[in-house]
């Protein structure tokens, strides 16, 4: 398997490469004037190389690292509070000191004036979707997936939201056979929880559909959306970085025409490519635990729902996803979704066995197991 796809995917970038190969051939047969320069590629042409470059070192640099991590938390999981607690903040204080540390090493580099002018850039480049994304989500959620306001499930929520001692969000239901429910918000529309169809029919009792109600209130409690969308920041920041100094590496004689001085100009280009391609390689990894990351909040989430519940109900509400999605094949629902990080059931589909690694949720055995460790226990959510 892992074979298979690893060819799959070199197939695919061979292609790429033949295609894009034949468009230069015609294109310098076409307009002779526009081929290469000096050995080099012109500006335009560059942003197409850079492209498959990227991509390839993502993809090597995911295949590694995941080789590397699945052994290491295949079987890790908090043991309680305290440990979900230091486990979400190690982590979140890594991947600031990580990029951090790449930008003031960059400075030191290649300049303080040269590195805020990019980074400017970059930031622009990574935030500017995102926040607009983030503004308008709730009307393409509700879009998507059929969600209409209910007035018998807002009362639920109000329930729920009063022993969580939060502002209830309003409550929706999405037209959608599979159970899931998810929460989401913008400071321009407001806050939402939403439930499928399905999941009103799936859940055993009024219990266990409240457990999953208290786990969705937990992201607005925990303000998960706002907190996962600053962090996914910082790796695109750095991969946009990498993007940029790769040009700057590939055309670097271009832009400066060249002159007496080619070999230290040369010598420039290549320091800035491999700059680059090393923060493209940073960017992943730092991307590998923002993830990590949102996997711990979803253990924080699930505690919320066992909290204002019990343990047991958010357990048993669990169970009743898991022997849904494993007896009817609804899977197939998570591979076509756009939105796979709303599905309260959601493993990323699978990439060289590493599920887990590229998720934004734990697995289900694994929720289950931490809850058992809450039983008995007061639990601060």
């Amino acid at each position: 398997m892992v074979r298979g796809k690893l060819l799959l995917i070199l197939s695919l970038l061979a292609i790429t490469i033949l295609v894009l190969t034949v468009v230069q051939l015609i294109i310098s047969v076409l307009l002779p004037g526009i081929g290469f320069s000096w050995g080099l590629f012109p500006f335009w042409w560059s942003w197409w190389l850079i492209d498959i470059a990227a991509y390839a070192v993502a993809i090597t640099t995911l295949i590694l690292a995941g080789i590397g991590l699945e052994r290491f938390i295949r079987n890790r999981i908090p043991v309680d509070m305290d440990h979900l607690r230091s486990a979400m903040i190690s982590t979140s204080t890594a991947v600031i000191g990580a990029t951090i540390f790449v930008i003031a090493a960059l400075a030191y580099i290649f300049g303080v004036e040269f590195v805020t002018t990019v980074g400017l850039i970059a930031f622009l480049f990574a935030a500017i979707p995102s926040f607009i994304s983030w503004l308008i989500s709730p009307a393409l959620i509700n879009l998507s997936y059929g969600c209409r306001y209910d007035p018998e499930l807002q009362e639920i929520v109000n329930r729920v939201a009063m022993r969580a001692g939060i502002e209830p969000p309003k409550a929706m239901v999405a037209d959608m056979p599979i159970p899931n429910a998810f929460a989401y918000s913008s400071p321009v529309m407001g806050r939402y929880v939403a439930v499928t169809r399905g999941l009103m029919k799936t859940v055993r009792s009024r219990e266990e559909l409240e457990a999953v109600i208290g786990h969705e209130l937990g992201h607005h409690k925990h303000r998960d959306n706002a907190i996962m969308m600053i962090f996914g920041l910082f790796p695109s920041v750095i991969y946009f970085l990498g993007r940029f100094l790769m040009f700057a590496g590939m055309t670097y004689r271009y832009v400066d025409g060249g002159g007496s001085n080619r070999r230290r100009e040369s010598s420039g280009g290549v320091l800035l490519l491999i700059a680059g391609i090393i923060l493209i390689v940073v960017s992943i990894l730092i991307q590998i635990a923002v993830l990590a990351l949102s996997r711990l909040r979803e253990y924080y989430a699930d505690a919320h729902g066992a909290k204002v519940t019990s343990p047991r109900a958010m357990i048993n509400a669990l169970e009743s996803l898991d022997t849904y999605y494993r007896s009817y094949g609804a899977k197939r629902w998570l591979e076509d979704s756009k939105i796979k990080a709303l599905f309260i059931y959601a493993l990323a589909e699978p990439f060289f066995g590493l599920e887990e690694i590229l998720s934004t949720h734990p697995p289900i055995e694994k929720r289950i197991r931490f809850l058992e460790n809450l039983m008995y226990r007061p639990i601060e959510a």
